[in-house]
């Protein structure tokens, strides 16, 4: 095997995807607020995060694409897969890394909004205060820097690793 990693496509697939989630979430929220759709934000944020999805997916199928053309259109099912997990877990990195950015520095409000939205979805629903206050608890876990950068690394490694156990089946070549 010729080359055995595109740095290059994992690298623009994380960026790509990270910008997309990061736009695509404040866009959308904003929309949100101002239009009175009275959608949580949880809610808009795992929407976005599905959306990421189809952007790893392009990602790991171009870089299957890259490694076949690299070996002179050979491609086995180990090969595939290895570059859709190595490109799953560049992409999951780099996201978690601007994820940290975006909620550190950018909008370090971040995850006091995300908590007080789901505290007003907890309190519409009638709750006790009992499980309302458990509830604010594992929001507080939730949207924690350790849990979003957790969720970031381990959601986009494994649905990427599921996407190219797939696709690799597809793309590999066939003898």
């Amino acid at each position: 095997m010729n080359k055995t990693y595109p740095f290059k496509q994992a690298v623009i697939t994380g960026i790509v995807s990270a910008i997309f989630a990061t736009g695509a979430f404040a866009i959308v929220d904003s929309l949100n607020q101002h239009n009175g759709w009275n959608i949580n934000p949880a809610s808009i944020r795992g929407f976005v995060g599905l959306l990421t999805l189809i952007i790893l997916g392009i990602g790991i199928y171009a870089g299957m694409q890259i490694i076949k053309q690299a070996n002179q259109g050979q491609l086995s099912y180990k090969q595939a897969l290895l570059t859709g997990f190595l490109i799953a877990l560049t992409v999951g990195i780099i996201m978690a890394v601007l994820g940290l950015v975006y909620t550190g520095l950018i909008n370090p409000g971040y995850t006091d909004y995300m908590i007080t939205e789901g505290k007003k979805a907890l309190l519409a629903k009638g709750g006790s205060p009992g499980d309302i206050a458990h509830g604010v608890a594992d929001l507080q876990m939730q949207f924690s820097p350790f849990m979003q950068v957790l969720q970031a690394l381990v959601g986009q490694t494994a649905a990427g690793t599921l996407i190219a156990l797939v696709m690799a089946v597809f793309t590999r070549t066939k003898k």
